[in-house]
């Protein structure tokens, strides 16, 4: 039997973006639904970024997406400027555990920010949403 693999989105990558990953996105899963792991989420620039915290009282809300292959991963790997050099990756492709809406838990790949953010600042409610002016990754 074929392993399934899960791919959970909580930016750009969502529905409601248009951009060509984002399609792309759609037309190689199947979407399961919304979903949210404990982390906290910044606002890197025009877009967001998590990080994974199993302890943090926060959550970073989202979408989780089952992936008709692998493939589309090496896609988004670049969308996300994950590099093989993982010190220099703007974002890094970990197996996260996140419930879905009926909090059951469901190994997914998650893009988690992979630099400092003291200085950017939370998204306090967990939802990433489009800046004012639209502008979308």
């Amino acid at each position: 039997m074929e392993k399934l693999y899960n791919l959970f989105t909580y930016g750009t990558l969502m529905q409601g973006f248009s951009n060509p990953y984002a399609t792309k996105l759609r037309l190689s899963s199947n979407y399961i639904g919304k979903g949210h792991f404990n982390g906290k989420l910044f606002q890197v620039e025009w877009y967001p970024g998590a990080l994974y915290e199993p302890g943090a009282p926060t959550l970073v809300h989202g979408e989780i997406y089952q992936l008709n292959s692998l493939e589309i991963l090496q896609e988004l790997d670049e969308y996300e400027d994950v590099l093989e050099d993982e010190t220099a990756s703007l974002y890094v492709r970990k197996v996260v555990p996140v419930r879905n809406a009926e909090e059951v838990a469901i190994d997914c790949w998650v893009y988690l920010y992979n630099k400092p953010v003291a200085d950017l600042p939370v998204i306090e409610d967990g939802y990433f949403k489009t800046t004012p002016s639209g502008s979308r990754r």
